[in-house]
């Protein structure tokens, strides 16, 4: 089977590792050009292109697919399948048009929720307990194609953007391979997407992530687990911000004004939100490599009653 396929992360990387796996192996690789990474901000290849040149698949990082050189280059290889899984760019109209068969897309969310660039995010943002990966037919909207498998699974209580993403690469490589046995049997059977529940997850910025103590500390622990990675959940504590990476939702009827430490622990930083009391378990100071709670309070001689920005 002729495929091209398009990825740029961690989450597309696992993908292509498991189509590797399963004998789907691609006859090019499309990911994003190299960026500069690091203190030095040296340019780097995404992890997509350097699994392909180990792989000895052809690999291209082109600025632009909207070219014509683009796309005189692919429709000469004739592929019968674009797999698409968090490239990073919208192919136009032009180039979905050229798969014999399909171009497929890999989305870890259950279409129609959670359309757009970052369903993963959204879902733990907003609290939800299940999610999924959708293997669909991509069209010219945003995540609109018909459904051709989906799954569910569960969102841990300990899940954060991190840890959920692995999960659901793991199964979008599942279902995306189950397609394509399915495919290689004649037995697809496609669904149409129902637009009564579609919803979208709008890309984050920095800004997404500043804490405001006077939301209630279930809203506060979600955005911590929502944004972990990037842009991370982020607050100030004299003059300085502070990622935090992990908290706990403690119940609390305090009457304490938000953003105040209530008491200091060695499990953590207890604060005060508009509603209950969030421990802060683990954090990443200015500067600084992540540590629990407890070293940031010891080194910096937090106290009860100091506030946070």
């Amino acid at each position: 089977m002729n495929i091209i396929y398009f990825g740029s992360s961690k989450f597309s990387l696992t993908i292509l590792e498991n189509l590797c796996l399963s004998g789907f192996k691609p006859k090019l690789v499309i990911s994003q050009p190299d960026k500069p990474k690091g203190r030095g901000l040296k340019e780097k290849p995404t992890a997509i292109s350097l699994f392909a040149q180990k792989a000895n698949i052809p690999v291209i990082t082109p600025q632009s697919i909207k070219t014509n050189e683009i796309k005189e280059q692919l429709s000469k290889m004739s592929p019968d399948l674009f797999i698409i899984a968090d490239y990073g760019k919208i192919l136009p109209a032009s180039l979905l048009v050229i798969p014999k068969i399909a171009a497929l897309g890999v989305h870890p969310s259950l279409l129609p929720l959670y359309r757009g660039p970052a369903p993963i995010n959204w879902a733990l943002l907003k609290g939800d307990k299940e999610t999924g990966a959708t293997i669909f037919k991509m069209n010219e909207g945003l995540d609109t194609g018909d459904i051709i498998l989906q799954n569910k699974i569960t969102i841990s209580d300990k899940d954060n953007a991190r840890t959920l993403s692995e999960k659901l690469a793991k199964e979008g490589a599942r279902l995306l391979v189950e397609s394509l046995n399915m495919l290689k049997r004649d037995s697809w059977a496609t669904i149409s997407q129902n637009e009564a529940f579609s919803s979208f997850a709008p890309k984050l910025q920095k800004k997404d992530g500043k804490i405001n103590w006077q939301d209630n500390a279930i809203d506060i622990h979600n955005k911590i687990r929502g944004l972990a990675g990037w842009p991370s959940a982020y607050a100030f504590y004299r003059g300085k911000a502070i990622k935090i990476t992990e908290s706990e939702v403690l119940a609390s009827e305090t009457k304490i004004q938000p953003a105040t430490i209530e008491i200091i622990k060695k499990d953590g930083i207890y604060v005060s939100t508009g509603n209950g009391t969030l421990n802060i378990k683990r954090l990443i100071p200015e500067g600084k490599s992540e540590m629990d709670a407890y070293s940031f309070v010891l080194g910096h001689r937090l106290k009860s009653g100091d506030k946070f920005e």
